[in-house]
């Protein structure tokens, strides 16, 4: 499983969502990944042309993600649509697994604070639509 692509980070993917599964693909294309779901059909999201790894499990369970490898991640990107589950996966993968790169889906953004006291980088649509329109404000 590791070691396919040469100087690649590993990344683990919980979640695939529609914003797990895009993500996935982009970084598929020169990284190595595995994402992670606990609904089969939720693989059918994934491009037509991903090359990485698909895991059916349930992320809550450590042996889930010990099998997909998360001791040897380089980032570990939590998108399950669960805030709680997100924070559970990124506080584990920084603390026990000692993952070098954690970021979270961000869905209630009354969550962030909680965030930002346990040093997880966190990705939300409004943060990005927010950056897009300074973006083009300054232009």
């Amino acid at each position: 499983m590791f070691g396919i692509k040469k100087n690649t980070c590993y990344i683990i993917i919980a979640g695939c969502g529609t914003l797990g599964a895009e993500l996935a693909g982009k970084f598929a294309e020169e990284n190595e990944v595995t994402i992670i779901d606990n609904n089969i059909n939720a693989f059918e999201k994934l491009p037509y042309c991903y090359n990485g790894f698909t895991f059916n499990g349930d992320v809550n369970n450590a042996g889930v993600l010990e099998e997909a490898g998360i001791q040897n991640a380089n980032a570990l990107i939590a998108v399950t649509g669960n805030d709680v589950l997100n924070i559970f996966l990124s506080l584990i993968s920084k603390k026990i697994y000692h993952v070098e790169r954690v970021y979270a889906g961000l869905t209630d953004p009354r969550f962030r604070d909680t965030y930002s006291k346990l040093e997880i980088k966190t990705l939300h649509s409004s943060d990005l639509w927010l950056e897009a329109f300074r973006r083009e404000m300054s232009l």
